[in-house]
């Protein structure tokens, strides 16, 4: 067999060798694979199995090199052994659907998992892979194996092809993340990353000399709190790298060029006190180095741009024009000098795609993209030879993160329901489409997986004129997930596909990418006809899909060959598109409850209206919810919230790992917009009933996380320790969903500590008492949406004597219909905290103003408040409404006191309770509009003499 030694290979490659785990959990040295003769194949085991089945294996080549054999699906039970393997087909997971989910008239459908390979080759013209299988020996020569086709061998049993030769990059020392590329002439491309190790992150870059990659090399020369960095080169074609980083509390960007050498003095190119995130770098057809990026200027978000002529920047020119937020710009320059900047808005009420296009010295007019009322955002942009601008971006449906959860009737868009793509291409006087629909190719080609999830299109033209579309496309270890559940383990892995005639090829895959959903990778061209990619992986299995070790891989991408057929475009299809609005008056209610003040005992509090329980793509089970950028887009913009805290869980693959719990606070800080939005640093401890399910809020950022004992697991350790960590680190405790198998039978409570309970919760139910609106009953088990454990219900803590206030959040999927009200003075995390504290705080499903206070002792208390009292007191109680009120019920101690029915949408009352028993008492309000939308007080608690 003619195979290299390890040994040799260790010795050939020397820095650009790393060191990998395979299955098998074995240390496997990878050598460069950037060479003209490597070619990559991946070959796939028992795809026409029908029941489990043993795929055992080696392989031999002749007259070539095997280079490595890498384990593809990676599974615990597989494992790779020099050029040989064990692996077999095993039963797929099932999502087990529960009595309050639709059922599936198709019944449960029993499939298999494929295990499959790598096989990294030095080939010649006339090298053979021989491979040998329990099932049958067969060969293939690498150079049948063109990209955008698949051979298929053994019946069809095992199939074949073409990937990129995907070559570790990074230090396994480090956690790697944020790649990107430059593109250079005579073989040479840059790439670079972030590298993160003990509370700081370096910006790291290596140079690929047209034959092997050079030693990586600091861009910065101290770990900071940096983020996102980009490259690219200027008019003298010097490198130049821009990051963004945090300093004195703002995110500015960043920037320093390399010449002869060595790197320039480090450039400060943005100054507005507010974050400057989110850019990319483009050079044009005059050398101008552009950066073009997202920057929060009083509090909304606009896109910018500066340009490098060589030797000074220009001043920063604001290219969008709409008062709404503005995201994620995308570049591209066209070989006749022209530039092209595009985003997305929320101009509208729904995200839309905008361009604008610089030429001869002066911005043209802010053009539509795509303006249906769909949402569509993430947009890529790439010229091509004729300099036509050719756009993908993403669409999902209607009204995207409104009215969703549980008992929703009609139920908007969720923020992770699916993903399709779309592509546009613009001649300079319309915009035409590819006559073939890329997404039916997609569904078509990648049948194993759920279709419908693909995402943050990339384009990218190759050296022969065709237009390349990557994108992340979503596998899911239950691959019968409704998209309506929380969804467990799953990964994203990119693909690309061309265009080229009337047809998008087969997907080219880019192995090794399995990571979350958001992950920020780039191609580059090396001026001798490749592209090249870098991206990250967070190296999950297809077992328990969690994050393990995030690294950076390169490849040069293998070429399509012989020329591109022109593209045969086609005018769009411009159908009208009818919503109906669920609040056509948010607006104005988001405004009221904004300048409603409360005045009380000399000090001014305000309304803030927030959600402390969202999870993202970095929880096992939030992988149908959406990136963690777009909960904050989600926040500030479809529920115009005034603070987020995603909670994502700590443990399975969460912030227990130093680096998720370096990343998710890093990201919120970037929304930390004085006046307008405000970040809670927040996770969720789950354990199980009856110890409970708790959301952790901290007041700033790098408190270490509270890890899960297995006593705690087992239930034979309760609270005591949570309760000391929340104190040391002036932290606080939100248990959720009490009254369901994630709640507690309230064995546990410090309200120094845990002050509030989440009462309500879009995803499920009322925790308020057993058949309580909108809560589950025994007798319904359809409604009881993660478990029924009655002892959990609210009602019962109060009995107890607890100090609970309450407020609301959404947790998974639902979205819009859970208001965590915190009536603070201090518009702060610290100040929103010491407010939740004082228990003062409401729930609500809507926009709903409840002013609801006491009167005694010739002061007023405020909900959530406890007085002493003798002699008289007053209920006062201002309610406006988002509609008109059905009801208001004051209760006290699970009594209903007072009921009034049929109100107006704006309500003001005074109640005297004159028949109350000496001794301490609860007092919440609770009111009920006519369109179902329901608000809790906090009780106010008072001990009467």
């Amino acid at each position: 067999m003619a195979r290299r030694s390890a040994l040799l290979h260790a010795a050939a490659c020397g820095v650009a060798c790393i060191l990998l785990l395979t299955g098998s959990l074995t240390a496997q040295a990878i050598p460069p694979l950037a060479g003209d003769d490597v070619v990559s194949v991946r070959v796939r085991f028992g795809v026409t199995d029908s029941e489990p089945q043993s795929w055992n294996g080696s392989v031999e080549a002749s007259s070539g090199d095997v280079l490595a054999v890498r384990n593809w699906s990676v599974h615990p039970s597989e494992s790779v052994d020099g050029a040989s393997w064990t692996m077999a087909t095993r039963p797929g997971m099932n999502y087990p659907r529960r009595v309050y989910q639709w059922e599936d008239p198709k019944g449960t459908v029993t499939y298999l998992h494929h295990p499959g390979i790598v096989v990294d080759v030095a080939a010649r013209s006339g090298t053979r892979l021989a491979f040998s299988t329990p099932h049958g020996d067969f060969d293939l020569r690498p150079s049948d194996l063109r990209v955008g086709e698949e051979l298929s061998f053994l019946d069809g049993a095992v199939l074949a092809d073409r990937v990129a030769p995907a070559e570790p990059l990074s230090s396994p020392d480090v956690e790697n993340d944020f790649a990107t590329m430059a593109s250079g002439k005579n073989g040479e491309v840059w790439a670079a990353w972030t590298a993160y190790r003990d509370g700081g992150v370096s910006i790291v870059a290596r140079r690929f000399d047209g034959s092997i990659w050079q030693p990586a090399v600091a861009v910065t020369s101290e770990p900071g709190d940096r983020l996102m960095p980009k490259l690219g080169r200027d008019g003298e074609g010097r490198p130049w790298a821009v990051w963004s980083e945090q300093v004195d509390g703002n995110f500015d960007l960043y920037g320093r060029y390399l010449e002869s050498g060595s790197w320039s003095a480090t450039e400060r190119l943005t100054s507005a006190p507010q974050a400057d995130v989110e850019h990319e770098l483009v050079t044009d057809a005059d050398g101008n180095l552009w950066l073009v990026w997202q920057g929060f200027r009083n509090g909304r978000s606009d896109i910018l741009a500066r340009r490098y002529d060589g030797s000074r920047w220009s001043t920063e020119e604001t290219v969008s024009n709409s008062p709404a937020n503005d995201w994620t710009p995308a570049v591209a320059a066209c070989d006749d000098g022209s530039v092209h900047v595009a985003w997305d808005t929320y101009d509208l009420g729904n995200y839309d795609v905008l361009m604008r296009r610089f030429a001869g010295g002066s911005w043209g007019d802010v053009a539509p993209v795509a303006g249906t009322p769909k949402f569509e955002a993430h947009v890529s942009v790439a010229c091509d030879r004729r300099n036509r601008l050719w756009a993908s971006w993403n669409e999902s449906g209607f009204q995207w993160g409104k009215d969703s959860g549980f008992e929703i009737y009609k139920e908007a868009t969720r923020l992770y329901e699916w993903r399709t793509l779309a592509v546009a291409v613009w001649d300079g006087a319309r915009w035409q489409v590819p006559e073939a629909d890329v997404n039916e190719l997609l569904e078509r080609e990648l049948p194993e997986y759920i279709p419908g999830f693909n995402d943050l299109p990339v384009l990218r033209a190759d050296a022969h004129g065709r237009m390349w579309l990557f994108f992340r496309h979503r596998t899911i270890r239950a691959r019968d997930t409704p998209d309506f559940t929380p969804a467990h383990r799953a990964a994203w892995q990119i693909f690309g596909t061309a265009y080229a005639g009337g047809e998008w090829t087969r997907p080219l895959h880019l192995p090794f990418s399995r990571g979350r959903q958001d992950v920020r990778w780039e191609l580059a061209s090396d001026g001798r006809g490749n592209l090249f990619a870098a991206w990250p992986t967070d190296n999950r299995d297809s077992d328990e899909y969690l994050f393990d070790h995030s690294s950076i891989n390169a490849a040069r991408l293998p070429a399509l060959t012989g020329e591109a057929t022109p593209p045969r475009l086609v005018d769009p299809d411009l159908r009208e598109y009818h919503t109906y609005p669920v609040h056509p008056n948010e607006a104005e209610d988001v405004a009221r409850i904004r300048a409603y003040t409360i005045e009380s005992e000399g000090r001014t509090y305000r309304i803030y209206r927030g959600d402390t329980h969202r999870h993202t793509e970095f929880s096992h089970d939030g992988l149908n919810d959406g990136s963690l950028m777009e909960a904050y887009r989600y926040a500030l913009d479809a529920a115009e919230l005034d603070f987020l805290g995603v909670s994502e869980h700590n443990n399975r693959g969460g912030q227990d790992i130093e680096y998720v719990n370096w990343l998710h606070p890093q990201i919120a800080d970037i929304f930390r917009l004085p006046g307008s939005f405000v970040p809670v640093y927040t996770y969720e401890r789950s354990i199980s009933y009856p110890d409970g399910h708790r959301n952790i809020l901290s007041p700033r950022r790098g408190i270490p996380t509270l890890e899960i004992t297995e006593a705690e697991q087992r239930h034979e350790e309760g609270a005591a320790r949570l309760f000391a960590y929340l104190r040391e680190h002036d932290a606080i405790s939100i248990p959720h969903t009490s009254a369901t198998g994630m709640g507690t039978d309230w064995r546990d409570n410090d309200p120094e500590v845990e002050p509030l309970v989440e009462i309500y919760q879009g995803d499920r139910t009322s925790a308020e008492y057993e058949g309580a609106p909108r809560a589950a009953t025994a007798e319904k088990p359809i409604g009881q949406q993660g478990g029924f454990q009655p002892a959990g219900f609210v009602w019962n803590a109060w009995a107890k004597g607890y100090k609970l206030g309450v407020q609301a959040a959404s947790d998974h999927i639902s979205t819009h219909i859970s208001y965590a009200a915190t009536i603070a003075e201090d518009f702060t995390t610290q100040g929103l905290l010491d407010a939740m504290k004082q228990r003062h705080s409401y729930a609500a499903t809507d926009n709903i103003i409840l002013d609801y206070r006491i009167r005694a002792n010739g002061r007023e208390y405020l909900q959530g408040d406890i007085a002493e009292v003798s002699g008289r007191f007053e209920l006062v109680v201002k309610v406006i409404g988002t509609a008109r009120i059905e009801q208001i019920d004051i209760i006290r101690d699970q009594t209903f006191l007072y009921n009034r029915q049929n109100l107006d949408q704006e309500v003001d009352l005074t109640f005297v309770d004159s028949d109350v028993e000496p001794g301490e008492h609860y007092y919440y309000v609770r009111v009920i509009q006519k369109n179902r939308e329901i608000a809790w007080s906090s009780p106010i608690w008072v001990t009467v003499e």
